[in-house]
């Protein structure tokens, strides 16, 4: 908290600065001495303005880079979510395998889980919320037991990438 005041500091002691250099243009001349401490002072003020602002300027660079680092790391788990998410589609839609109950409720449990502690409560409702029909073109292709599950997993996987599109990948 303490970091966020070296912004205003830059300003705060150019202000004073300008109090000092008016003092030392008002004091007579006889007052060599004091001028010269003052000047020393103002001196050494304005090098402590240059050090605070270049340390705010540099504070919020490393807290940008700091920020597209997370947002990155946040996109690239959420890919890995969804590419696990259409690895169960695929199983799922595939009869002749067995179904991945557990596979599925683990993967939603640890997406969920994710999304609470990175991007807060707020998104819990956004992964489980159903998806419209635009996205059930899929559906004739699953057996009527899997149906269930199918939809659950497409509609998170679909919801993920909604998610996702928010940390677009900055990548040069």
């Amino acid at each position: 908290m303490w970091r966020e005041y070296f912004g205003f500091a830059g300003t705060a002691l150019a202000v004073i600065n300008g109090l000092i250099a008016i003092a030392i243009a008002l004091l007579p001349v006889r007052r060599s001495v004091l001028k010269l401490r003052l000047g020393a002072a103002a001196l050494g003020l304005g090098a402590l303005a240059v050090g605070a602002t270049f340390y705010s300027k540099y504070h919020a660079h490393v807290q940008v880079e700091r920020q597209q680092s997370d947002r990155a790391e946040i996109r690239m788990r959420l890919d890995n979510f969804i590419l696990e998410g259409r690895e169960l589609l695929g199983q799922i839609r595939d009869a002749r395998r067995e179904m991945p109950t557990r596979a599925a409720d683990e993967w939603a449990q640890r997406a969920e889980l994710y999304l609470r502690d990175r991007l807060g409560e707020r998104m819990i409702p956004r992964f489980r919320k159903e998806a419209n029909e635009m996205y059930g073109d899929g559906d004739a292709s699953v057996a009527a037991p899997r149906i269930g599950y199918w939809r659950a997993v497409r509609n998170r996987v679909v919801n993920l990438e909604a998610i996702g599109a928010e940390f677009p990948d900055r990548r040069p």
